[in-house]
């Protein structure tokens, strides 16, 4: 490690997991993508609450078929009980875990696939501002990144800022292969990031229900499924983006 490299302390702990899914599409398809960003810990207490949700909608036979078609994954698109949705959104959002999103709307235009990379410090800079919520790896449903290469976040230039008493930082966050080892005494942290189907972690089904709920508003103008992920949650927060044609 080079001399006088700076180092990032955090006062939590970095035992929790960061997930990343998006909602819309990146064509003409729809208005706007919502690319979405959460941070779980380890208590299992998340996941509790998704078991409770495949529970209920076992009850119905149209909950059952639905469960059956998907390999038993929970997705916010086609959910076939709305008040069970709701609670199960009310729920996820009493655990106030971050919630970063940003919504790009595309103005008929396509999305290039390196601008959901370029975007990543818009997406997950903030969490250097919630010094208990970094995490140790993220994991991103398989078909966020278009460069499946992609295997870690990268921090560099870390510096810490204190403007009229305010603190703050200020770095660079990028994603990269494998190959970034070789300069990793440039680096000041690196977070891994692992490609997932969203069928085998709930993780991602946690993070597809939120960002589908954040999509119905920012499309749909529909208040109905992000209002409780509102009233309940003290960390979400989101920003937009406009493409020009």
């Amino acid at each position: 490690m080079a001399d006088g490299k700076k180092i990032i302390k955090f006062d939590g702990n970095r035992f929790k997991t960061g997930y990343i899914d998006e909602s819309g599409d990146s064509g003409k398809g729809s208005k706007c993508l919502v690319l979405t960003y959460i941070c779980l810990d380890e208590s299992k207490k998340a996941n509790k609450i998704i078991r409770k949700a495949k529970e209920l909608l076992r009850r119905s036979k149209n909950g059952q078929r639905w469960l059956n078609r998907l390999g038993g994954e929970v997705k916010f698109y086609g959910f076939p009980d709305n008040k069970i949705l709701l609670k199960t959104l009310e729920e996820l959002a009493k655990l106030n875990f971050p919630i970063q999103y940003v919504t790009i709307y595309k103005d008929g235009s396509k999305i290039n696939p390196a601008l959901k990379i370029q975007i990543l410090y818009e997406l997950i800079g903030p969490i250097f501002d919630y010094n208990k919520e970094m995490p140790h790896k993220i994991i991103a449903d398989k078909d966020y990144f278009d460069n499946k290469k992609v295997a870690y976040l990268v921090v560099q230039d870390y510096e810490e800022t204190n403007f009229g008493g305010v603190k703050g930082h200020t770095c660079k966050i990028y994603a990269a292969d494998e190959s970034i080892i070789k300069d990793s005494d440039k680096i000041n942290m690196l977070i891994s990031i692992r490609h997932e189907n969203s069928k085998n972690n709930i993780g991602l089904q946690i993070a597809d229900l939120i960002s589908g709920a954040i999509f119905q508003e920012m499309e749909k103008n529909d208040k109905e499924y992000l209002d409780p992920l509102r009233k309940h949650n003290k960390n979400l927060h989101g920003r937009t983006i406009k493409l020009k044609e």
